[in-house]
């Protein structure tokens, strides 16, 4: 599968809110990384109560559920609505 999203593209979000936001595997979501100091963006993979796990769309090189297990929900910052295309110009 080929990324959906590449360094540099503009994403916009909703914001995650525990209770009432409603997480489904596919939906692309905005993450607290459980290891490290960064912000992530990955895909769902499986949903259960209060943990996903989640999988990168370039699995060979991701750092996804495979290498830091299943993300609690408390983890999650926002879900991924749509990205900002823009378009290349040729110039003449």
């Amino acid at each position: 599968m080929l990324p959906y999203l590449k360094d540099g593209d503009i994403v916009f979000f909703k914001i995650f809110i525990k209770g009432k936001t409603k997480l489904k595997p596919g939906q692309v979501v905005i993450f607290e990384h459980p290891l490290k100091n960064i912000i992530c963006i990955k895909r769902i993979s499986v949903v259960n109560k209060n943990n996903i796990k989640l999988i990168g769309d370039n699995i060979e090189f991701s750092d996804d559920s495979n290498k830091f297990g299943l993300l609690n929900n408390e983890r999650i910052i926002g879900i991924a609505t749509s990205k900002l295309i823009i378009p290349k110009l040729k110039i003449f």
